[in-house]
């Protein structure tokens, strides 16, 4: 396989990301692997569903067949293929999430997206997958814990969306989770402003006043990563 360089642009995208984590994220390093998501175009669930069968989240994790990190980047061919030349790199939590993201992205092109495959690939090693005719009983194992934390996490996240309000705003209990999410937010979309408002009944709103010039098409993305766009609405 091509070796790929690890781009200035992903390092300063995560770095960025890493200063901004919330601490109430219901995942460890949650931006990091939206913005991850958002940049190879590999669902956030599926990612964190890898991450919880590799790793249980740990960025400090190292397997006995030398992989590293919190996606579990082996040492030294899959590392090297993505550009990383320190093994200590594969401990910054969100550079290695980038880079598992860029390689599992790798090989759903080169499996026509078949999921089960791509994370076979991702486990046993492309090479052993490819010249396997049927998908050794390991790897078949191994895609199948993944998809059932992805069920658990897309159900979940969806639980999480059932409890929140949109339109006008989004509504929480604590005043210090309105005020993160509404700094958060601030912090990322350019076409609007966000302020976190106490309403007469105790709850907390966060609320979007949208500039003139409207919302960016890098917004509404951005937007839908972090749950706005696709929150239940009031009943």
């Amino acid at each position: 396989m091509k070796t790929i360089r690890l781009t200035a642009l992903a390092a300063a995208l995560l770095a960025l990301a890493s200063a901004v984590l919330a601490d109430d994220a219901p995942y460890p390093y949650q931006s990091c692997f939206e913005i991850a998501s958002r940049m190879h175009d590999v669902p956030v669930d599926l990612l964190l569903a890898v991450a919880a069968t590799e790793s249980a989240w740990d960025p400090d994790a190292r397997s006995h067949a030398n992989a590293h990190g919190i996606m579990q980047i082996q040492w030294p061919g899959t590392a090297r293929h993505l550009g990383v030349t320190r093994v200590a790199e594969l401990y910054n939590p969100c550079l290695n999430i980038e880079l598992g993201t860029r390689y599992l992205r790798e090989l759903l092109d080169a499996n026509d997206g078949n999921v089960e495959r791509a994370l076979a690939a991702y486990n046993y090693g492309p090479g052993r997958i490819s010249r396997a005719p049927e998908l050794p009983a390991g790897a078949r194992a191994y895609a199948s814990k993944v998809a059932e934390h992805q069920e658990r996490i897309s159900t979940g996240a969806a639980a999480t969306r059932s409890n929140l309000i949109v339109a006008p705003g989004v509504v929480f209990e604590s005043s210090t989770r309105a005020a993160r999410f509404a700094q958060t937010l601030n912090e990322r979309i350019g076409g609007a402003r966000f302020e976190a408002v106490r309403e007469s009944n105790g709850d907390h709103r966060v609320q979007m006043h949208v500039a003139e010039s409207g919302l960016t098409s890098t917004d509404v993305a951005t937007l839908e990563a972090l749950g706005w766009a696709s929150l239940g609405e009031a009943p």
